[in-house]
């Protein structure tokens, strides 16, 4: 929408002008009408006026003098003069001043709008070139943003080495200067089921917002990253704002925590870097950030946690050694017992270690989980690395740790065992499945075992676990069943439905029929035909 003022010492010319504008045609809105330059200015400032129709002579400021103004408070505004003959030369004048037209009175209707609708045309134009000029001045902001932010991006996935003051401005954009570097890492748990990505989106941006507002204005140059659950920051300040910088991350810090409208049951922990001198050990800051968060296991969250930087207690204990030499013997047998005593074990030895760190649980519970994917018969192992990092990602104390390490293991040995047990009943299996196709015939364990593919040895002992009862047995239940079937429903005679089943020897096949169903087949028959 074109916002129009029109100016007129007389009333009678400003309701003939609004009278004759194809207003709604054009896009115009009259936004007001002043009887002087001093109401006109006045308008124009507060509506941010697109035209101004004016005549030359008014009381107040005249129309010379209020396109001075004019042109102070809006460079870009149309302005279109109203003058009589006698007034010609002071039109020109203002042509000079960068006015877009001039009509002479009377007003002619198609002279107003044909003026105006070239002012339009003006305006939509610029209008239209500004918001590509914004376009690309926010692409090129957008890009810059992504730069800036890229050094977090590498630091998480070590691809950031050898940094200096000369890299951090040429590849990174950042306005560094000498004094000190330090990181800042916040982590997202969910209090329940897992957070939704727009959630943990929305908390960062907050968060974002918060310690960009304060945080900057003490700094030389601040940047931020989202990398899932966590978001980093970089600080870069004079060493000797730093105790007032530890009071802002503070004071930024315990803002969020009281926003329980965006937190919900989202738990916030923010891990603090110590700070560096040097560009080059941005990195060592980063890492103790990291290993700060990893302190909530111990202490909780909604805290600002700070690790040193020792080299911890717990590779003394050489509990990963026994974990994986324990490791072994329990996968070849799929002892789940054996494996639930070896995680136990290794939890007590980590909970009587005095000292101990958070960074140092995770990196254990993390090379242990390792070393059992590796032992693993499986494809993609890589994924199912990643699979186990995401879990202990989530965890939030110790014990949640170790059970998810627990059940990460029981899980991947419970599919096994029921892989296991699937190659040991599938042969069973099939060998019923020909017993039943072929009871009528004349076959042998021998035979039985070629065709599921084991020799008749290992079948016969496989078969017997399975069914209880033996090859053997099992054959002559089948015929026996077979039996009574044919006598039940047929009038076939005894020595056919020997023949029928599988036996020769009618008397041989009336013994073995007695002994199992404790009647003769002749009396089966009569007593079930």
């Amino acid at each position: 929408m074109v916002k129009l003022v029109v100016a007129d010492d007389e009333e009678r010319v400003c309701r003939l002008i609004v009278a004759l504008g194809n207003w709604e045609e054009l896009g115009i809105k009259v936004v007001g009408t002043a009887a002087n330059g001093i109401q006109a200015l006045e308008l124009i400032r507060k509506e941010k006026t697109d035209i101004l129709i004016t005549d030359i002579r008014m009381p107040g400021l005249n129309g010379l003098e209020l396109i001075e103004k004019v042109r102070e408070i809006s460079p870009d505004i149309k302005i279109m003069i109203i003058s009589g003959y006698a007034n010609f030369e002071y039109a020109q004048n203002a042509l000079k001043q960068g006015v877009s037209d001039y009509l002479l009175k009377p007003i002619n209707k198609d002279a107003l709008n044909e003026s105006l609708t070239k002012m339009v045309n003006q305006i939509e134009t610029a209008r239209r070139t500004d918001m590509a000029f914004q376009d690309i001045q926010n692409e090129r902001r957008e890009e810059l943003i992504k730069l800036r932010n890229m050094l977090l991006h590498d630091l998480c996935h070590d691809r950031s080495l050898g940094l200096s003051e000369d890299i951090l401005r040429e590849k990174y954009y950042l306005n560094v200067q000498p004094g000190l570097y330090q990181v800042l890492a916040i982590k997202q748990d969910a209090g329940g089921n897992d957070s939704k990505e727009d959630t943990i989106e929305l908390i960062w941006h907050k968060m974002e917002e918060i310690l960009q507002r304060e945080i900057t204005k003490e700094c030389y140059d601040f940047v931020t990253a989202i990398e899932g659950k966590y978001l980093y920051g970089l600080m870069n300040y004079p060493a000797r704002n730093s105790e007032k910088i530890r009071k802002i991350v503070r004071s930024c810090f315990n803002q969020m925590l009281a926003r329980n409208d965006y937190l919900g049951k989202t738990q916030l922990s923010l891990g603090v870097g110590f700070s560096v001198k040097e560009a080059e050990n941005i990195k060592d800051s980063f890492v103790l950030a990291n290993r700060s968060l990893a302190e909530r296991l111990l202490e909780g969250n909604s805290k600002i946690l700070e690790a040193d930087a020792s080299n911890g207690v717990l590779y003394e204990k050489k509990l990963v050694d026994k974990f994986t030499r324990n490791l072994g013997s329990a996968l070849q047998t799929l002892d789940v017992e054996e494996i639930r005593n070896t995680i136990n074990v290794i939890y007590n030895e980590t909970m009587e270690t005095l000292g101990v760190h958070g960074w140092e649980i995770i990196e254990m519970i993390r090379q242990c989980g390792s070393i059992f994917i590796m032992r693993l018969d499986v494809p993609d192992k890589a994924e199912l690395q990643k699979e186990f990092d995401n879990k202990c990602d989530n965890c939030v104390t110790v014990n949640a740790l170790f059970t998810c390490l627990l059940d990460f293991m029981l899980t991947k040995v419970n599919q096994m065992i029921a892989l296991r047990e699937e190659d040991s009943v599938r042969p069973v299996r099939l060998a019923k499945q020909y017993i039943h196709n072929h009871y009528q015939e004349q076959i042998t364990l021998e035979e039985v075992s070629d065709y599921v593919g084991l020799t008749p040895a290992y079948f016969s002992v496989m078969f017997k676990k399975e069914t209880e009862i033996g090859f053997a047995k099992y054959l002559i239940n089948e015929r026996i069943e077979g039996a009574k079937d044919l006598l039940r429903e047929s009038t076939l005679s005894v020595a056919d439905i020997c023949r029928k089943v599988g036996y020769n020897d009618p008397k041989h096949f009336t013994r073995l029929f007695e002994k199992n169903v404790g009647v003769k087949p002749a009396v089966y028959r009569k007593l079930y035909g």
